[in-house]
């Protein structure tokens, strides 16, 4: 009779924890979009500042705070060299 209680809790127990690893999954996959899709390494500040980039609202103007080679982060590595500055310099 132990044997048979202990068998079932172990199989109620795993049961368990797939079910939940698998929503996990499901989850994480609703919420990945083509941002997600394309910079897979970015952090979520990254990936929220890239959409913000995009849309034309607020973002971070920090390099690190953008995935890498994202528009916005190619816009700020160009602002940090100073690219278009020298042309306004005097002479």
């Amino acid at each position: 009779m132990r044997t048979l209680i202990a068998g079932l809790s172990l199989i109620t127990v795993v049961a368990a924890l797939t079910t939940s690893a698998d929503a996990a999954k499901r989850r994480y996959r609703n919420r990945c979009d083509a941002y997600c899709q394309t910079y897979p390494s970015a952090t979520p500040r990254q990936l929220k500042n890239a959409r913000a980039y995009e849309r034309g609202e607020y973002w971070e103007q920090d390099p690190n705070a953008h995935p890498v080679g994202s528009p916005g982060w190619w816009y700020l590595k160009e602002r940090d060299k100073g690219a278009g500055l020298l042309k306004f310099a005097p002479p």
